[in-house]
């Protein structure tokens, strides 16, 4: 409780200065922001939104100043090339259709120009250990109440994003940004991060995202190459010990539903054998890549727009499987940027990707170089791998965790330790 109170003060009550008011609402809206994905992953969407809205306003009325550096710049470029080219996209594929939502959508990815200086009102180094610490926290909360979903409600656990294969995109990113905490001297983040990142990977386990458990491996390799360059205060045989009991009660919390999910997948490939016209997840997906990979061959330069997206691809298909293939996307993220449009999407898509990294790479050589390496490449490998088999963008909750995300990376000298958030 004491730790509580401790970080209650950390986040409302920084410490006094000019700027300390936008400072205080930047710790409140990046630790929200770091709790609340696996709970309720649309307050993210108005957080962004309302730090976009305010940022705007701000630089209007000449209360702060549009002053990016060249790398954050180039940052900011790269995430837009992505929306501007799929705007363009929807004007140049008629029939018309919803055009003004589908450029809302799309606006998440304009956000760094104006919530990156924004953030830097707050002390540097001060607004990532506290969103790393919240993702944490977030977790273990997400992962109780999919515990309680599983015992009682669900097959596979959706926690608060009314998607199971959403919560295991959050869960193994957010577990993943959870124990980079384990470098603080504080004992209680420690604990934490490592309980948090369990969680995190329970959350995974109990939604049945087969996806997200390939990212888990190259998750484990970015860890390695991280915790190898900066000691952290957790003595290796403790992390040993507490890390083999946490895996071993996972594996047997979530035994059952990684059987099944591994059944589901055995009887999926088998009825690719069979030729009597059963339409499964599997088989859906094979229908909707082979769909897409022939619209884009077909018109390769410009694509159809995402309002004609799944018109295109299953006038590619078979009648009598259209009705039974009711999806707004073809679950991989590259083909459905080529359908969107064409060449120009999927290479607009790849830059957006390599953002992070860029952003991160190019900052001065320190200890905050590596955490904002560390944590690009968290992000992308789990967009990307995810992605492949699923829904990258174009959704609510997701688009804005990695805009936010991608801000938050560019935010910190690269010369920046880091430091616990509660000090005292």
């Amino acid at each position: 409780m004491k730790y509580l109170r401790q970080l209650k003060i950390a986040v409302l009550y920084p410490e006094n200065g000019t700027g300390s008011t936008l400072d205080r609402n930047n710790r409140i809206a990046v630790f929200l922001f770091a709790v609340l994905p696996g709970l309720s992953p649309n307050f993210n969407s108005f957080i962004l939104l309302g730090s976009m809205v305010w940022g705007l306003y701000c630089l209007a009325m000449g209360r702060l100043s549009l002053s990016l550096s060249k790398s954050d710049r180039l940052v900011a470029t790269g995430m837009s090339v992505y929306p501007l080219v799929m705007i363009a996209s929807i004007f140049v594929n008629p029939p018309y259709s919803e055009e003004l939502d589908w450029i809302f959508r799309l606006l998440p990815f304009f956000a760094v120009w104006l919530v990156l200086p924004r953030m830097r009102q707050s002390p540097n180094g001060s607004l990532v250990p506290l969103f790393i610490l919240g993702a944490g926290i977030g977790m273990i909360v997400t992962f109780l109440f999919s515990l309680l979903q599983i015992m009682f409600l669900m097959e596979r656990a959706e926690a608060g994003t009314s998607n199971a294969a959403l919560l295991g995109v959050i869960g193994v990113l957010f577990g993943g940004i959870a124990l980079l905490n384990v470098q603080s001297p504080k004992s209680v983040e420690q604990r934490i991060a490592i309980l948090g990142y369990a969680a995190g990977l329970g959350c995974v386990l109990l939604s049945g995202t087969r996806s997200a458990w390939l990212v888990i491996p190259i998750h484990i390799v970015i860890f390695l190459w991280y915790f190898r360059k900066h000691s952290f205060h957790l003595s290796l045989r403790s992390l040993a010990i507490t890390g083999s009991l946490l895996f071993a009660g996972l594996i047997a919390l979530g035994s059952g539903q990684i059987l099944h999910r591994i059944e589901a997948l055995q009887e999926n490939m088998a009825s690719l054998e069979r030729s009597d016209g059963e339409v499964t997840s599997l088989s859906a997906r094979f229908a909707l890549y082979k769909g897409a990979v022939s619209a884009i061959s077909k018109d390769p330069l410009t694509g159809y727009g995402p309002q004609n997206r799944m018109a295109s691809v299953l006038a590619e298909l078979p009648e009598s499987i259209r009705p039974q293939l009711t999806y707004s996307h073809v679950h991989n993220g590259f083909l459905t940027a080529g359908i969107d449009a064409g060449i120009f999407g999927i290479a607009a898509l790849s830059l957006m990707l390599a953002t992070p990294v860029m952003g991160a790479w190019r900052k001065e050589a320190g200890p905050g170089r590596d955490l904002a390496i560390a944590l690009a490449l968290l992000l992308v490998s789990s967009y990307v791998i995810t992605g492949s088999f699923g829904i990258m963008f174009n959704q609510k909750a997701l688009d804005p965790i990695f805009a936010y995300l991608v801000a938050l990376i560019c935010v910190d000298r690269g010369s920046t330790g880091f430091v616990p958030v509660v000090r005292n």
